[in-house]
This record gives structure tokens, C-alpha cells and sequence, in this order.
């Protein structure tokens, strides 16, 4: 947010508030599910009909409006949200895909339109950011996640099947094949930070280094876990000050001496294919 103008930084608050509120409304702990799943059907109605004696909301609504955030977006966020309080088993990449457009790279569109960015190819990229970070979020929390009866992880990249959750932790070999497995994951993340990262580069560069930096910094969370054999359990991985700072000046480097990146063409097509079944307009 340093590198933001006031109204921009403001405007990214208000955003991330409102995301951070639909996100404790699911997880917080404090409602029941149904209770939770309630509160989030009255705020989709809350912002169709654009107001809202919510705080939280009301602010949101009116950032939605002066940024032309189309209303399907931040429903969207809910939906998946949502879906976090059913039984979460996804099966393939294609429904790890679509859970984190929802969760995430709706995230990634708002934020563009904050910026008044209105290129779709570039919106492309930023809903490709917020995938590959929810994909690091899966990666990290896969521990947590296993706690609370859920599973991120894409079925078919396990080598395990059949299993339960709470067998898993409390089986060491199993979480032994579950780390061997991750490493595919994350290098199919790596994939996807990078063709995000060709958009970000086309950004005006008073928001290049800001949103090159949190991609980065991001993916380097991956990076960490990876470097520890991708031991997640009982332990969260996040980079230290120094670990921050450093690949901030990579990323100094990177946007002024090294910015031909070679696009992956065959993720770019498979990610549009899977998002097309959700939206033929899913980038406005």
C-alpha cells in the first residue's frame, strides 16, 4: 500500500475489508453453517439491490458503483465462499480452477478495476494472479485445511486415495506422499505466476512494482515450502523481513533489466476453456 495514492489505497482497503468480512462470515467460527450461509445469501441480496444498513457492505457497494464492478463478480466471491461450508472434496484441476477464480481471481478482477485497468487481456492476468495465490494458499494450508474436514487439493494429484481427512493426520507415511505430491501442484502455480507476471509488467508503472512485489513475495511462500521438502504439517510456512526484502530487490531488477518472459500458451488456453464454462464474459 506504500506505493498507492491515497484514494487508490483507500479504495484497495475497502475491498480487501469487504473480502475479509465475507471470508470470517464462513470461518470465523462465531455462526453455525447455516447461519453463516444465511448472512452471505443477505448480503447477494444486500448488494442487488444496492443498499445496505451493513457498514461494511454499504461502502463496498459504493466502491462497486464508482469503479463499475459488475455485480456478479463480488457474487461470485460469495458463491465460493459459500461452497466452503458444504463438503469440500475437489476432484479435478478443473474444479480446483473454478474454486479459486471464484475465491480468488475475482479478487484479482476487482482489484483491476480499481486500478481502471480495462484491457481483458490484462484482466486475464490478474484473475490468473489471484488463482496461482489461492493455489499457494491450498499448498500452505493444506494442514489446517485437513483439520476442519476439508480438501483442497485436487484429487487427481493424489497418489492416496480413499482416504479421510483425519487419517491423513495422523498417518505420517500418507502425509509423506501428500508432500511428494504438492511439488506438482506448486510447479502448475509457477506456471501461472508467470504468465500473470507478463501482465503485470504492462501495467503503468506506478503499480507495477507494488503488484509485482506481492506476486513475488506470494509465490516465494511456495518456494519456502518447497525448500523444507514440502513439510506443511503442523507448521506454517511465511517469509521473514530479510526473505521479504530480498525478493523485493529481485523484483527491482527483474521489472527494469529482465521483463521477456515466454508465455505458456497451453495454460493460457486451458485456464480460458475451464473459465468459459463459468461466464462467457467471465473478464468483465
Amino acid at each position: 500500500s506504500f506505493f498507492f495514492k491515497k484514494n487508490i489505497k483507500n479504495e484497495i482497503a475497502t475491498l480487501y475489508i469487504f473480502c475479509r468480512y465475507i471470508d470470517d462470515i464462513s470461518d470465523s467460527g462465531n455462526l453455525n453453517k447455516i447461519q453463516a450461509k444465511q448472512k452471505l445469501k443477505d448480503v447477494i441480496k444486500d448488494l442487488k439491490k444496492q443498499k445496505s444498513k451493513d457498514i461494511i457492505v454499504k461502502n463496498f457497494i459504493k466502491l462497486m458503483i464508482k469503479k463499475n464492478i459488475q455485480i456478479k463478480t463480488p457474487i461470485m466471491l460469495i458463491n465460493g465462499v459459500m461452497q466452503d461450508l458444504g463438503k469440500v472434496k475437489l476432484k479435478n484441476l478443473e474444479e480446483l480452477i473454478i474454486y479459486s477464480y471464484k475465491v480468488a481471481g475475482t479478487v484479482g478482477l476487482m482489484v483491476c478495476n480499481i486500478l481502471d485497468v480495462n484491457n481483458k487481456e490484462l484482466k486475464f492476468k490478474g484473475i490468473q494472479l489471484g488463482i496461482a495465490m489461492q493455489i499457494t494458499n491450498i499448498i500452505r494450508d493444506i494442514d489446517e485445511d485437513l483439520k476442519k474436514n476439508r480438501i483442497y487439493f485436487p484429487l487427481e494429484f493424489l497418489t492416496i486415495k480413499n482416504v479421510k481427512p483425519r487419517e491423513i493426520l495422523s498417518n505420517k507415511d500418507l502425509q509423506k506422499k501428500i508432500s511428494k505430491d504438492i511439488e506438482r501442484l506448486k510447479k502448475f502455480s509457477d506456471l501461472i505466476y508467470s504468465n500473470s507476471r507478463i501482465g503485470i509488467y504492462k501495467l503503468p508503472i506506478r503499480y507495477r512494482l507494488p503488484i509485482a512485489v506481492a506476486s513475488r513475495l506470494y509465490q516465494g511462500i511456495g518456494v519456502k515450502i518447497r525448500n523444507h521438502n514440502y513439510n506443511i504439517w503442523n507448521k506454517r510456512h511465511y517469509l521473514s523481513f530479510v526473505e521479504k526484502l530480498t525478493k523485493s530487490i529481485i523484483v527491482l531488477f527483474e521489472i527494469f533489466l529482465l521483463r521477456n518472459i515466454v508465455e505458456n500458451k497451453k495454460i493460457e488456453k486451458e485456464l480460458n476453456k475451464i473459465l468459459l464454462k463459468l461466464s462467457n464474459s467471465y473478464c468483465d
